[in-house]
């Protein structure tokens, strides 16, 4: 399968907040996006395994996810185990830990981002989001 970093030295790269910030307020970011056709949107943030979304960051995806036009919006936290720096982490084989839909966290075993993504795909009939 064909990798779709296309510089994997670029994709390695922090992204420095240094001189952007007011106090412990700063920019933050979101690792991936998944939007359907202005209906469905999908947010997902990925931590080391043993690691906590922090306030500011949670606050953000949820009040995203909350002020989404439609009922078809989740933040999915997502966990890997990979202790090595000097690879790339595989989303594919990455865990969901908990998720956040229509104002509330849920947390469960964890679970393939996969076989998440099959069965939104399949609760919310969007048909591009079978993998």
């Amino acid at each position: 399968m064909k990798s779709l970093i296309r510089n994997s030295n670029q994709a390695k790269q922090g992204l420095d907040f240094t001189g952007v910030e007011n106090g412990k307020i700063h920019p933050s970011d979101i690792d991936a996006v998944l939007e359907f056709n202005n209906e469905a949107l999908i947010l997902m943030e990925v931590k080391k395994e043993g690691s906590k979304l922090p306030t500011g960051q949670r606050l953000l995806l949820e009040r995203i996810a909350d002020s989404w036009h439609t009922k078809k919006s989740i933040v999915l936290f997502i966990t890997h185990n990979f202790k090595e720096d000097t690879k790339d982490i595989p989303l594919q084989v990455c865990n969901v830990e908990a998720a956040y839909y229509l104002g509330q966290w849920t947390s469960t075993e964890p679970e393939t981002l996969i076989s998440v993504l099959n069965k939104i795909g399949k609760n919310w009939e969007i048909d591009k989001l079978s993998i």
